[in-house]
């Protein structure tokens, strides 16, 4: 019997399907392969133990170092170290929802969420007044000409800190309340 190519590719296209969609799930249910992200329900035996592993404990953002990232999977070396210069120009995570400002190419981040956790009074706050224009402009959340407003208070009435951008609207509402945990 012969075949025309077209039909050759068709028949090759769809074993490879088949083998991805039913024979490569089932193999790896048996033993425990890394290559799917899902986890099938815990289960019990009669007796009541659970036969599935329990779920590592969250690891905290504002502690860790590049080896205890890279244990999760999908974050290698580079999303790693991306995650700890995130947290340095931050001054520390409020939330790992803040996870989600950093550009991740090929890494879903809503799905790893639940595996951190963040301590706020880790956050190193920093001072306004003494900080130079360059300092100021490299926290994340403030723009240039957010940086100059800031400036042009602090000219204004001697000394700046957090409660007099409040109090006097130098900023608006959503970015002073973004950037509360990090100054004082």
């Amino acid at each position: 019997m012969f075949l025309r190519r077209s039909e050759k590719r068709g028949i090759i296209f769809l074993s490879v399907m088949i083998l991805a969609l039913f024979v490569l799930p089932l193999a790896s249910r048996e033993r425990e392969c890394p290559l799917f992200l899902l986890t099938p329900p815990a289960t019990s035996d009669t007796t009541g133990i659970s036969l599935t592993k329990p779920l590592p404990s969250p690891i905290e953002l504002n502690t860790a170092d590049s080896s205890t990232l890279v244990k999760i999977r999908g974050i290698g070396s580079y999303y790693a170290s991306k995650i700890i210069r995130y947290r340095e120009r931050l001054g520390g995570f409020h939330t790992p929802k803040q996870l989600k400002e950093i550009k991740f190419q090929y890494l879903d981040i809503d799905t790893l969420l639940a595996r951190f956790t963040v301590n706020p009074s880790l956050i190193r706050q920093k001072d306004l007044d003494t900080m130079t224009f360059k300092a100021v402009l490299k926290h994340p959340y403030l723009a240039y000409e957010d940086v100059q407003l800031i400036f042009n208070a602090k000219r204004k009435f001697g000394k700046i800190n957090f409660s007099i951008l409040n109090s006097e609207k130098i900023l608006p509402l959503y970015k002073l309340q973004k950037i509360k945990p990090y100054f004082k």
